[in-house]
């Protein structure tokens, strides 16, 4: 996947989780949380110092500060375990960084990675498999602790040899935000499935106004607009794969698109670029925006107190509600010793424990990857309801299929919105088209 393509999911996640207008995170967030994890504890060892590193791209707004302070906690609780942070400015340079060091031969212990930057260092045998780790009985992860992680996050962290060589780490999905006080003064209910949005959406088209605003994004770089056709198809009972193959024109999926191309003709939904739904919800020209639960305090920004922006999960529909991850997990590089091996898998599972992923969540807006999590941030919760509402359709998102080809795949995709919705193409020849060039990438 091409870096820039890497950051997808409309360049909220990863780089634009907070990178690019960092300055809108209050810091004040970062300190109470901070407070509040003063008390956790720690324990001792007289063990030789082992020492680790992990490059990872959590370099700016309160991710820094954060990771810092998370990495503090655990060395105090493990004081023969020093761990280096190795920042890299985004995802693209940290992907770079990354293949640069497995060449040269020198990569970090740990690093973070999206599933398909993990299915290539697996085939290159620059990782290693980590079911041994989370199997262990002295080290490992219980089985009550395993059903905790959301069913989403759970299924992230395996590749197609069945074998989990991932474990997770900053996690984000989609949400529907929407104006309460537009819906309310219309009279209408917001909407909880696929069908109730079209008819609310088509209600609210009127004196200049519209329903919602996305963008496709391009071959290079597939925005909200494509993430949320991939959500869809889920929705819908499609598939993005099968037998390791892309699946981009199911019946689901021409549905999806169809659906699209008539909310597009009916003027209830409009296209654009550089975030035209916050931009267009935030003028109280739209009533929706459906985008990253990242985007929030920039869609908080945009709005400006003027109305009462609210949060829901997406629209469900015959299959349920589907949704689309964003966010990388960890792996372990093959160089690195077995004493630093046991040394990072101990690090990367106090990252994902219950205090730990909270006060991750709280300080930084990514959500907690474990149902566990979740008592220990209600008071964060009562005031940040939304967080809640995303944590919870982790149980259900995708993240992105662990295969080099996807990054064609999903291009493909945005290309077919963009003839339909840009072009007034027809939804199962644009599909097709795009299945075509996929399955070549794909080498079918």
């Amino acid at each position: 996947m091409t870096p820039f393509a890497q950051n997808h999911h409309n360049s909220r996640e990863g780089t634009m989780h907070w990178h690019r207008r960092s300055s809108i995170v209050v810091g004040a967030l970062l300190a109470a949380a901070a407070c509040s994890y003063a008390a956790y504890g720690a324990t001792a060892s007289s063990r030789a110092t082992i020492n680790i590193s992990f490059m990872e791209a959590m370099a700016s707004g309160t991710q820094k500060p954060s990771l810092d302070l998370l990495t503090k906690r655990f060395e105090a609780q493990h004081p023969n375990i020093k761990v280096t942070l190795i920042a890299e400015p985004n995802y693209g340079v940290l992907q770079q960084k990354e293949q640069a060091a497995i060449a040269a031969g020198k990569p970090p212990t740990i690093g973070q990675a999206y599933e398909n930057w993990a299915a290539g260092y697996a085939d290159a045998k620059a990782i290693i498999p980590l079911t041994g780790y989370v199997n262990s009985k002295k080290m490992g992860v219980t089985t009550a602790d395993r059903k905790q992680i959301w069913k989403g996050v759970w299924q992230d962290l395996f590749l197609p040899d069945g074998k989990i060589w991932m474990w997770p780490f900053n996690k984000s999905d989609y949400v529907m935000y929407y104006n309460a006080d537009k819906l309310a003064k219309a009279g209408l209910q917001v909407p909880k499935t696929w069908v109730q949005f079209a008819t609310v959406a088509k209600a609210l088209t009127k004196s200049g106004n519209w329903a919602w605003s996305t963008d496709t994004g391009t071959l290079a770089a597939p925005a909200d607009g494509t993430i949320v056709m991939l959500a869809m198809i889920h929705a819908f009972g499609g598939t993005w794969i099968a037998n390791g193959k892309p699946t981009l024109n199911t019946p689901a999926a021409i549905k999806a698109l169809g659906y699209l191309a008539d909310l597009k003709k009916s003027g209830a939904l409009q296209i654009g670029t550089n975030y035209p739904g916050e931009t267009a919800l935030g003028a109280g020209r739209s009533a929706f925006d459906l985008s990253t639960i990242a985007g929030y305090p920039y869609e908080l920004a945009a709005d400006g107190g003027k109305f009462s922006m609210k949060v829901a999960a997406l629209p469900t529909g015959r299959n349920g509600e589907g949704n689309a991850m964003a966010g990388t997990n960890i792996v372990i590089f093959s160089k690195a010793s077995n004493a630093e091996r046991a040394a990072a898998w101990q690090y990367m599972k106090f990252l994902s424990e219950p205090r730990q992923t909270a006060y991750w969540a709280e300080a930084t807006g990514y959500l907690p990857v474990t149902k566990t999590a979740l008592p220990i941030m209600k008071r964060y919760i009562a005031t940040h309801p939304y967080q809640q509402i995303a944590a919870h359709s982790l149980d259900v998102a995708r993240g992105n299929p662990p295969y080099a080809w996807w990054t064609v795949a999903e291009g493909q995709l945005a290309t077919a919105l963009q003839a339909v919705l840009d072009n007034g193409g027809d939804p199962a020849h644009a599909l097709a088209a795009a299945q075509a060039k996929a399955m070549a990438a794909a080498g079918g």
